[in-house]
C-alpha cells in the first residue's frame, strides 16, 4: 500500500505529494480583472470599479450555482462564505465606484 502523502498511485488524484484541483471556472476573474485592467489604463476610473464589481458578482455567482467540481479555484472555504465574501466585495466595489468624485 502506497501512502498518497507520499507520490500515492496511479489515478489516487496526487502527483508528488500534492493534491491536484482542476482551476475549473476560476479563469472568470483574471479574464473581467483584465477588462477592468484595460478600462483604467484608457482613463475610465468608474468604469474599472463597476468592472470589478462586475466580475465579483459573476464569480458569487458561479461559486453559488455550480458544484465544487467545476468551480475549481473559486473554493476556498464553505460555499455560504465564499459567496458572501465575493458579494460583499462586489457591493463594496460598486459603491466605491458610484461614490467617486472625479474633476
Amino acid at each position: 500500500m502506497s501512502d498518497p502523502a507520499v507520490g500515492g498511485t496511479a489515478g489516487s488524484g496526487t502527483s508528488r505529494g500534492h493534491t491536484y484541483q482542476p482551476l475549473g471556472a476560476w479563469w472568470l476573474l483574471p479574464a473581467g480583472l483584465a477588462v477592468s485592467v484595460w478600462l483604467i489604463l484608457g482613463g475610465g476610473i468608474r468604469a474599472y470599479g463597476y468592472a470589478m464589481a462586475a466580475t465579483l458578482l459573476v464569480a458569487a455567482i458561479v461559486r453559488g450555482l455550480l458544484p465544487k467540481e467545476r468551480t475549481g479555484g473559486l473554493v476556498v472555504r464553505s460555499r455560504l462564505w465564499d459567496v458572501g465574501l465575493l458579494l460583499a466585495l462586489a457591493a463594496a466595489a460598486a459603491v466605491l465606484s458610484s461614490s467617486l468624485v472625479i474633476r
